[in-house]
């Protein structure tokens, strides 16, 4: 089976569990067509995160462009690989691209893999937008869901459950989440604030994420305490981690609350997903 992923990078964790239930060892990452000093960089340092995250894996990983992978994958004649196109982080604020470069990576990948899953909720679109890319696609898309069917609204329901998280909100409303890869990725509070603004006040508008009194002071009148998901025992064990969901709450004045999520919501979408099983039997 040749499986692609389009996936945000805080979902990093959950990427390796999708590879370890799919159990394939060829890995290929996606970098753009048309690259320049710029983005060479910033995938070089994607790709190296993620290599850590696989250190312990019994994975080949190589980085091309799709059409590289896509000759690369007849000339060798391989029956299972996975490719994974990650995309910045942050595009849950400019929902028009984010939903542009999901719908061109199902079309491009669609031409040559047998299933792609998407590492994202809704992400600032709507369900019917995101639905309807997923029933024009040439082959399975699968994205996570609640019980019911419905798209789940960004990476904090996916470790959590939507279940989990209304809980959450109704015993504390002024409840702020902090996933593990997230904390990694931006460590200092106000850097925290400014690139999740969107998922806390949807209504505030991008320009208000430079307004750091207003930002502060939302802080400091709505949000009393902060969730630390932890997803597994070496989360836990994490000191950088507990470090930095520390730090933030000492900013604001947060009470702090650790939660357990999981890490194999999109695994998990393989093992529940009948056409996934009658693709790998084909295989």
């Amino acid at each position: 089976m040749h499986l692609g992923i389009i996936t945000c990078e805080i979902l990093r964790k959950e990427v390796r569990a999708l590879v370890q239930t799919a159990g394939v060892r060829d890995l290929y990452f996606v970098v753009p067509d048309a690259a320049n000093s710029v983005t060479v960089v910033f995938y070089q340092r994607v790709i190296e995160r993620f290599v850590q995250e696989f250190a312990n894996e019994d994975v080949t990983i190589r980085t091309n462009t799709l059409p590289r992978i896509r000759k690369e994958l007849e000339k060798r004649q391989l029956r299972d690989s996975v490719i994974v196109k990650v995309l910045e982080l942050r595009m849950h604020d400019r929902p028009y691209d984010l939903r542009h470069e999901i719908e061109d990576g199902i079309m491009r990948m669609g031409a040559f893999v047998d299933l792609i899953v998407l590492g994202y909720g809704l992400c600032g679109s709507t369900e019917q937008e995101l639905e309807r890319m997923i029933a024009e696609a040439e082959v399975p898309v699968l994205i996570p869901r609640d019980k019911d069917g419905t798209i789940l609204n960004n990476c904090i329901e996916i470790v959590l459950s939507r279940e989990r998280v209304q809980e959450l909100m109704a015993e504390e409303v002024g409840t702020f989440f902090m996933t593990p890869v997230g904390a990694a990725l931006i460590k200092e509070p106000q850097v925290i604030l400014k690139s999740t603004i969107n998922i806390m006040a949807g209504k505030m508008k991008p320009y208000a994420v430079g307004d750091t009194k207003r930002v502060l002071q939302l802080m400091k009148n709505h949000y009393h305490r902060v969730v630390k998901i932890v997803n597994s025992e070496a989360d836990e064990r994490d000191k950088a981690y507990a470090e930095t969901v520390k730090r933030f709450a000492s900013k604001f004045n947060l009470e702090i609350k650790q939660e357990q999520g999981s890490e194999n919501v999109l695994g998990d979408l393989l093992d529940a997903n009948s056409n996934v099983k009658k693709i790998s039997q084909v295989s």
